[in-house]
């Protein structure tokens, strides 16, 4: 009986946190499509192109600015970054729940979880590792290394940022800590 309560849990909990990830995901997607549209600039009017050129860091725009790309370049990349997102959109489809997968026998099967999520795991950094290649084959020596000190920037940034989270959440984790002792 407490084996059916526990299983049952664990089914509840993880399908709560792919719930909620999933979400979290089209909302911050739904924010962000809001923000740039609410900009206006001509480029935001294209649909479907404006997607291609603003996926994750590869902001096309910024990047031929900062970079200072052709206009061939810009084509190539923006070419790759459709194949890139149809194949993650093909592996996305071609994933199974590896919850269900793993519980086909009745009983839950660590092995063939794992195998799921490894799989899938792998299939996408085989399409990032394919993306980068190509988009790295299309820059001169010069814009590598700007890219590349660009990334380096990004990162110490993000630390940064989330330093500052940290000491934020310390407070209030102090201040949390000083209301219930009282």
């Amino acid at each position: 009986m407490k084996k059916s309560k526990f299983l049952f849990l664990f089914i509840f909990l993880l399908a709560f946190i792919f719930t909620g990830t999933y979400f979290a995901g089209k909302a911050s997607a739904f924010q962000g499509m809001q923000k740039h549209n609410f900009m206006g600039h001509k480029f935001m009017r294209r649909g479907k192109m404006n997607m291609w050129m603003k996926i994750g860091m590869f902001n096309v725009l910024m990047l031929k600015k900062k970079l200072h790309l052709n206009k061939k370049q810009v084509h190539q990349i923006m070419l790759f970054k459709r194949q890139e997102f149809k194949a993650f959109k093909s592996n996305m489809e071609n994933f199974r729940n590896p919850l269900l997968s793993a519980m086909k026998s009745g009983m839950f099967n660590k092995s063939v979880f794992v195998a799921n999520i490894t799989n899938k795991i792998k299939n996408m950094a085989e399409i990032k590792a394919n993306f980068f290649q190509k988009f790295f084959n299309v820059l001169t020596p010069k814009q590598r290394n700007k890219f590349v000190q660009m990334m380096k920037k990004r990162i110490a940034n993000k630390i940064k940022r989330l330093e500052f989270m940290k000491k934020m959440l310390n407070k209030k984790i102090n201040a949390m800590k000083e209301n219930l002792s009282e």
